[in-house]
């Protein structure tokens, strides 16, 4: 991407930019003062010298200028916590939008997203990318804005002084400023994308062969495979061989123009400044330019790394756009009414078509289907993961998309319920912070887990391995089942909760997951009919429409195929 495209044609750095304009300013404003306070520093410290070798008849006719020299020693530290307390301040409030507008997004379009993004770019979006993005602000847009206001409040103040200081200073800033960052900027495209492109070859062709080096030594061909790799590792090395000595070369020729400018100003000095009082300002004025290396000595790096970020700003703005703020709503009514809904992944792959369903408050219903017909996309649309492409699916007049409390309204229970690497107690709590431990020991017991809990070393404080491996797959669902009773949602999906289990602890879950959640509407997804005649509906999903509806017994009785669908499923 280009410098420009980086910086200002993207949505994830020039609108905050703008949002937060004012603590951007102050932040800016800081910076400029600490390097003015530098530099005065310098200034007073070069005047204290100077009158100080002249031998003044008092002491008392240099008090000022050291007072000064404290004042601004004290000064330009404080001033720098104070801006860096105030620059962190200003893009940690950043970060934290970004990641709320990357993880809307990721949560509005997940499925679509991981079905174009490679895993490693997804991983780079949610690990690095906006960490380049705060690196982009810290390292590159505050330096170049500090550099841009204290230039042009030195250009200002020198032309006040002298137009010929300023025609000088004004040079010195063309090619600080301008021509050395933008030649450093031209100069590193090309090899910092060989070396990207270099590193991203390695790795992917080092990975395969180290999975493959028993091959390679059976074949007779390790000297082949040696040869390969080193010959990928000199390519990157010769690139980064390369940019290392423009930026040694680069440096010497900074330090070059800033010796230049120094001498300018002693010559100028020397030439202005020619009797009297004034021979004392020589050294102060020509002490002034040392700070300025702080200021300017990264700013062509800075501008060097920004095309670094373009692969991040390029991925994060290649992700589907939507409107962040768009859960702002309540769900109060738990009636779901699904009309005309049409959904698909992408052109020609269509999930439904003009489907219309309603349950009622408290409705069991069971979802059946093949494989791949949509049943888990149709509990992702309720639950407001996805959104439709027409048509509308509501809870009463309520989006589930535009809902903000989907979570302590809609329950999930899948095929394996996830366990954190933390407490008994943390993993149930997570649906209800507020639970208390009375109200967590009598959800165990509604579940079938008190006793065994109770037996643990540490109860509830006992630590619980990674997935909670220790559990065997019937307790891990009675502790999803635990949550989903904690957290209190009227709306429960049973995405095939049961699909991997002995048909003996099938049937008992089974049981006890309808016997607990009586009263709650449930969404009863599976492949197969056990446990339907609890059941209060049977819908069956076909060619994106619903092919079969009706109750248990009725289907049993009056439907032939379901019938025979039946009885396969039982082996009668």
């Amino acid at each position: 991407m280009k410098l420009k495209e980086i910086l200002f044609s993207n949505n994830w750095i020039t609108p905050y930019l703008k949002r937060y304009k004012s603590g951007l300013v102050l932040a800016v404003f800081l910076g400029t003062l600490t390097m003015l306070f530098a530099g005065l520093l310098m200034f007073s410290s070069g005047y204290v010298i100077s009158k100080s070798a002249s031998k003044p008849e008092n002491i008392l006719m240099i008090y000022v200028p050291v007072l000064m020299v404290r004042v601004f020693g004290i000064g330009r530290p404080v001033l720098r916590y104070v801006e860096r307390l105030t620059s962190h301040n200003w893009i940690l409030k950043i970060t934290s939008e970004l990641r709320k507008k990357l993880y809307l997004r990721l949560e509005k379009s997940s499925v679509t997203i991981a079905n174009k993004l490679k895993i490693g770019d997804l991983l780079g979006i949610l690990n690095e990318d906006l960490a380049n993005l705060q690196d982009l602000y810290l390292r590159t847009i505050f330096p170049v804005l500090i550099a841009g206001t204290l230039s042009l409040s030195l250009l200002i103040a020198s032309a006040v002084v002298s137009l010929s200081l300023a025609l000088g200073i004004a040079i010195f800033f063309g090619i600080a400023l301008v021509a050395i960052p933008l030649f450093s900027y031209k100069w590193t495209v090309e090899p910092d994308t060989k070396l990207k492109k270099y590193r991203n070859d390695l790795f992917s062709d080092l990975t395969d062969d180290i999975l493959g080096l028993q091959d390679w030594t059976l074949s007779g061909r390790k000297d082949d495979f040696l040869k390969n790799y080193r010959q990928a590792e000199e390519n990157t090395r010769s690139v980064q061989k390369g940019m290392f000595s423009f930026t040694r070369k680069r440096g010497l020729v900074l330090q070059f123009v800033y010796a230049v400018l120094v001498v300018f100003l002693l010559i100028w000095s020397g030439l202005h400044l020619t009797s009297g009082e004034s021979l004392n300002y020589i050294a102060a004025i020509s002490l002034m330019a040392f700070p300025l290396f702080d200021a300017y000595g990264p700013l062509s790096e800075a501008i060097v790394e920004t095309q670094r970020y373009g692969d991040s700003v390029q991925r994060l703005n290649d992700l589907p756009d939507s409107n962040e703020a768009v859960r702002t709503e309540q769900i109060t009514d738990d009636n779901l009414t699904i009309s005309h809904l049409d959904f698909s992944f992408d052109e020609g792959q269509t999930i439904f078509k003009d489907l219309n369903l309603e349950i009622k408050k408290g409705e069991h219903v069971v979802i059946l289907g093949r494989s791949g017909v949509g049943k888990s996309t149709l509990a992702s649309l309720v639950r407001g993961d996805l959104t439709p492409v027409s048509g509308s699916i509501r809870f009463g007049a309520v989006e589930p998309s535009k809902a903000n409390n989907v979570e302590h309204k809609i329950g999930v229970i899948n095929q394996n319920p996830y366990l954190f690497n933390a407490t008994v107690r943390s993993n149930l709590t997570l649906a209800n912070l507020d639970a208390t431990d009375e109200q967590i020991w009598d959800t165990l017991e509604l579940v079938g887990l008190k006793k065994m809990i109770e037996n643990l070393p540490k109860k509830l404080d006992q630590w619980i391995n990674e997935a909670g491996s220790q559990f065997s797959g019937g307790e891990r669902q009675r502790l999803a089942l635990a949550r989903i009773l904690l957290s209190n949602a009227e709306v429960i999906i049973l995405d095939e909760p049961t699909v991997s289990l002995d048909p003996i602890t099938e049937n008992q879950l089974l049981k006890l997951f309808f016997e607990r959640l009586k009263g709650k509407t449930i969404l009863f997804i599976t492949h197969h009919l056990l446990g339907i005649q609890q059941m209060d509906r049977v819908i069956f999903l076909e060619d994106g429409q619903i092919k079969i509806d009706g109750s248990p017994e009725a289907l049993i009785s009056e439907n032939e195929d379901f019938r025979r669908l039946y009885q396969l499923d039982q082996g009668l």
